[in-house]
C-alpha cells in the first residue's frame, strides 16, 4: 500500500466513495486535517478503476450507489490480488443489521452509520490505520527474523559434516532435516585413527537461534576436546560440566556418544537421555537390547555416565536418531513411531546402507505428506561390513 512516514508519523492513503456530493464534502473536511492523502470517486467503476492505479490504505465505501453498490465494490476488491488487503469500512444511512452481516461476511472491517459524527469517523480510522501499522511492522519483523533463521540455518550446516568417512570396513550415511531454518540437533563422526570411530548425535530442547547456538557449542567443545574423545563417559561428563551455566537457562539436550573400533567391531557407547540406537541384524532385524544412561546434559552435574561395551557381528547396521524422527505426524495426526520405523527398516534391511537410509527418508515424507516436521529429524546409518 502507499503509507509513507512523514515527521516521524505515518501518512496513509485514504479513498473517500460516495456518489452523494454533501457526504464527500462532509467526509473531505473531516479528514482533511489528518496530513493523509485523500482520493475521491464518485461511482463503484470509479473507485476500481483509482485503486488498481493508486492502491489506497483504507477506503470509506458507500453502501447505496447506482450502477455498482458498495457490496459489488468490495467483491471486486477481494478479487483482486493487489487490493484485497485494503481496509474497507462501509457508510450505510441504514442501521439494518443484515446490510451489517453480509457486509462483514464479504471482508468489510466496520461500517459507519450515516449522519456521520466527526469524533467517530477519526477514531474508527485511526484505529484501523493504527492496527494495519502494527501489522506491517509485525511482518517486517518477522521477515527480518525470518532471514536471521535462515542466515543462522546456513551457518549452522557448515557445522555438519558434509563427507562422511570412508573405510573399506564400516560406512556411514546421515539425513538431516530442521523444523525452522536453524535446529538443535547435530550429529558428527570423527576419524580416531586405527579404524576407530566416534559417533555422537545430540539433541538441544527447543527450536531456532537458541537451540542452533547450543548445537553449536557443542560441535565446538568435541572438536577442540581436550581430553580423549576415545572415552565416552569423559566425553559427555566434559560436555556437561563444562557448560555448568545452562542449567539457569532451562535449555537441555539429549546425547548419544559412541566409539565403534571397524577392526574388532566392538563399541562403547554412553547415552545421556537420548533414545537407544536401534541394532539391525540380518535374521533377527531389530535386536532387543539395552544401553544404560543418565539424564540428559545440562540438567544437573554428574559425576559418572554409564559406559556399555557390545561386540557387533559383519553386517550389522546401527541406526542413530533424534525423537523428531518417531515425532513426525500426518496430515490425520498419526505419530511415526518407533514400531514403524523399525518396520521400514527391516524392510529394506538387504540393499546398500545408503539406499536404505534414502528409502526410509522417501516413506517418512511420504507419511507426513509435505507437512513440515514439529522437530528437528536426525538420522545416522552406520554399516559394518
Amino acid at each position: 500500500m502507499s503509507a509513507v512516514r512523514a515527521n516521524n508519523r505515518m501518512m496513509h492513503t485514504i479513498m473517500i466513495v460516495d456518489d452523494n456530493p454533501t457526504n464527500l464534502h462532509i467526509l473531505i473536511r473531516i479528514l482533511e486535517g489528518t496530513g493523509h492523502r485523500i482520493l475521491v470517486a464518485k461511482s463503484g467503476p470509479a473507485a476500481i478503476a483509482i485503486a488498481r492505479k493508486q492502491p489506497p490504505d483504507l477506503i470509506l465505501l458507500d453502501v447505496q450507489m447506482p450502477d455498482m453498490d458498495g457490496f459489488e465494490v468490495l467483491r471486486l476488491l477481494k478479487a483482486d490480488p493487489t487490493l484485497r488487503d485494503v481496509i474497507v469500512v462501509f457508510l450505510s444511512a441504514h442501521g439494518d443489521v443484515t446490510d451489517k452481516v453480509a457486509g462483514l461476511e464479504l471482508g468489510a472491517s466496520d461500517y459507519i452509520t450515516k449522519p456521520f459524527q466527526t469524533e467517530e469517523v477519526m477514531a474508527r480510522v485511526s484505529g484501523h490505520l493504527h492496527r494495519r501499522d502494527l501489522e506491517r511492522q509485525l511482518r517486517i519483523s518477522n521477515e527480518l527474523l525470518a532471514r536471521e533463521l535462515r542466515n543462522a540455518g546456513e551457518m549452522q550446516r557448515t557445522l555438519l559434516p558434509t563427507v562422511m568417512p570412508v573405510d573399506e570396513r564400516i560406512t556411514f550415511s546421515a539425513y538431516y532435516r530442521t523444523s525452522l531454518q536453524a535446529g538443535g540437533d547435530y550429529y558428527d563422526v570423527i576419524p580416531l585413527g586405527d579404524g576407530k570411530f566416534a559417533v555422537i548425535v545430540a539433541d538441544v530442547a527447543g527450536h531456532g537461534a537458541g537451540a542452533a547456538i547450543v548445537m553449536a557449542m557443542i560441535r565446538t567443545m568435541i572438536h577442540a576436546f581436550p581430553g580423549s574423545l576415545d572415552n565416552p563417559e569423559e566425553v559427555l561428563l566434559t560436555l556437561n560440566n563444562h557448560f555448568t551455566y545452562l542449567t539457569r537457562s532451562g535449555l537441555f539436550a539429549t546425547a548419544v556418544y559412541a566409539v565403534i573400533d571397524s577392526a574388532t567391531r566392538r563399541m562403547r557407547i554412553s547415552r545421556a537421555g537420548h533414545p537407544t540406537p536401534l541394532l539391525l541384524r540380518r535374521g533377527a532385524c531389530d535386536l532387543q537390547w539395552q544401553t544404560e544412561g543418565t539424564v540428559p546434559l545440562f540438567v544437573e552435574p554428574l559425576t559418572s555416565v554409564p559406559v556399555v561395551t557390545h561386540q557387533l557381528e559383519p553386517g550389522d547396521r546401527l541406526v542413530f536418531y533424534t525423537d523428531g524422527v518417531t515425532d513426525v505426524v500426518n496430515p490425520e495426526g498419526t505419530r511415526f513411531e518407533l514400531n514403524k520405523l523399525v518396520k521400514v527398516l527391516c524392510r529394506h534391511l538387504f540393499i546398500g546402507a545408503p539406499e536404505q537410509l534414502a528409502m526410509l527418508v522417501s516413506e517418512l515424507e511420504a507419511f507426513a505428506v509435505h507437512y513440515e516436521p514439529s522437530d528437528d529429524v536426525t538420522l545416522l546409518l552406520v554399516a559394518l561390513d
